[in-house]
């Protein structure tokens, strides 16, 4: 298992094997960004079910709310490959797929029902989303 350090203003990586790297503070920053926008694709590897060349394609992300989770059917009638990801709160449902099987359709339903979505890696900042 990998270790992570704080050292004089670095982040120090070690794996199994006592490779290291050391990262100056803007390097760790661009990789905690980078491993959030790749955060389903590393869960999907670990868990099966994911070619390596996936990893750089766009994907839309929904995030459902409560009092919008009776649209959840619409939504994933509307667009196909729609799957449930993990659940972040008890009264949020994430949804993601690939970006190539979203129609102009699904987009105007997602701003219709006035549903947050974000476009991966497009708005990789994770605060940002899309909403009508």
């Amino acid at each position: 298992m990998a270790s992570f350090h704080f050292m004089n203003e670095q982040v120090s990586i070690r794996d199994d094997h006592d490779q290291r790297v050391n990262l100056n503070p803007q390097e760790a920053l661009d990789l905690l960004q980078w491993l959030s926008v790749q955060r389903n694709v590393l869960s999907n590897f670990i868990h099966g079910g994911i070619d390596e060349s996936q990893t750089d394609e766009k994907r839309l992300e929904i995030h459902l709310y409560e009092d919008h989770f009776d649209h959840l059917d619409t939504l994933k009638a509307a667009i196909p490959g729609l799957q449930e990801m993990q659940e972040h709160k008890p009264a949020i449902k994430v949804l993601s797929t690939r970006w190539d099987l979203v129609t102009e359709h699904a987009l105007q339903l997602l701003k219709d029902l006035q549903v947050e979505y974000k476009i991966h890696p497009l708005l990789e900042d994770n605060d940002t989303f899309a909403q009508a």
